[in-house]
């Protein structure tokens, strides 16, 4: 299965009303599209994870490291900020259950629309921090929840 984020298509059109190719050239009424990219190995697996983690849910990124197998928080932070804006990144943390800075205000707001349990709320997003203890996701019901990720 191809992950929807690997799909670069670009589906805009032209100022003369016609489909655009992914360079913008009108292709004499064709859309001429980029193959699409096969995702990098682990990539997939790490967006399956974070698809699956239910609303009001989560996981740090070491745990969804863990889950795919031999990766660390790193490289799921970076699979999330490369190919992760169709997911719902601010379902993955870091393990003090905050959000990076730069994206606190957005995971903050998303968290409270989903009743994640938070254990500090603060009127600064960078000091809010999830309750892990009740929010942390154990994976029931998909391929990897044999795996513990609680510490």
């Amino acid at each position: 299965m191809l992950h929807p984020a690997a799909d670069t298509t670009d589906r805009g059109a032209t100022a003369a009303g016609g489909p655009a190719t992914p360079g913008g050239a009108w292709q004499g009424g064709a859309v001429s599209s980029p193959p699409v990219p096969e995702l990098p190995p682990r990539v997939e697996e790490v967006l399956e994870v974070v698809d699956a983690i239910p609303a009001g849910r989560v996981l740090t990124y070491g745990d969804v490291g863990e889950l795919v197998g031999d990766r660390g928080p790193r490289f799921v932070g970076n699979v999330l900020r490369r190919f992760g804006a169709g997911s719902p990144w601010w379902r993955v943390l870091r393990a003090d259950g905050s959000a990076a800075p730069q994206l606190a205000a957005e995971a903050v707001a998303r968290w409270r629309a989903e009743a994640t349990p938070l254990r500090r709320a603060a009127s600064d997003p960078a000091d809010v921090r999830v309750d892990l203890a009740v929010a942390r996701w154990d994976g029931a019901g998909h391929p990897w929840a044999g795996r513990d990720v609680r510490p």
